[in-house]
């Protein structure tokens, strides 16, 4: 398709988030993702800063970062955001040690070029970090707070900007209710209740939309991400 244009200015999609939001098709037996896909029925290019295996914060810095360097080109900007699960997370090092994950997640990394000081940590990884992080320091509930937040400040930084967006779960985060007044639900209300959810996809995340994966390692397959686009992303436009 030609590029869309919105009066005179062309429009510039950016997306982030982990391996459901790849667009890397370098990636070993890694499908086809909904950037991709938005990116061709829109008619617009495309900056994508997922990475595999990311957690939330990281997801909203590269957001922020990516369209901060857009704001001031003669061009109309749209964001997509499909946030990690909350138990992920990340350090920034000085003097980063690397490690290479499984043979292809570059650990650190890092959503500004030529720089990676980020090392991101998950709760199944066997790293020097991870070990020790999740041992001593991570707490599910300190997840679902910190993950409120950096979908906070990015709602609130795109929106500062007038930003057309949209935002979903990669997999439903599964927040504590009011039912769950013993397991800080009153730590997590006033958050919850700033988050503008009109712009949130209505759907509880990709992973159970999908009712079943049907890609490699239990991720949404090709046809499952064009589907996904087609029938969530498309009709829901962006607010």
């Amino acid at each position: 398709r030609r590029p869309t244009t919105i009066g005179a200015l062309e429009m510039k999609l950016i997306t982030s988030g982990c391996s459901f939001s790849l667009t890397d098709q370098n990636v070993k037996d890694h499908a086809k993702t909904w950037p991709n896909y938005l990116s061709e029925e829109l008619g617009a290019p495309l900056t994508s800063k997922a990475m595999g295996s990311q957690g939330n914060g990281l997801i909203s810095r590269s957001i922020i970062y990516e369209v901060t360097q857009n704001l001031l080109r003669d061009i109309e900007i749209r964001v997509g955001i499909m946030w990690s699960g909350s138990d992920r997370a990340e350090v920034w090092s000085k003097e980063p040690l690397f490690e290479n994950v499984d043979g292809w997640v570059e650990n650190p990394t890092g959503f500004i070029p030529e720089t990676k000081h980020w090392q991101i940590l998950n709760p199944h990884w066997m790293t020097e970090k991870s070990d020790l992080y999740y041992a001593h320091l991570h707490h599910e509930m300190y997840g679902w707070i910190s993950s409120l937040e950096h979908i906070l400040r990015t709602q609130w930084f795109l929106e500062k900007y007038r930003i057309p967006y949209f935002m979903t779960f990669m997999k439903d985060p599964v927040f504590p209710d009011e039912d769950n007044l013993m397991y800080g639900y009153k730590e997590l209300k006033h958050l919850r209740d700033l988050i503008n959810w009109e712009n949130f996809l209505p759907i509880k995340g990709m992973y159970e939309w999908c009712d079943g994966c049907e890609g490699t390692a239990d991720h949404p397959s090709t046809e499952q991400h064009e589907q996904f686009t087609r029938e969530v992303i498309l009709p829901f436009g962006f607010k």
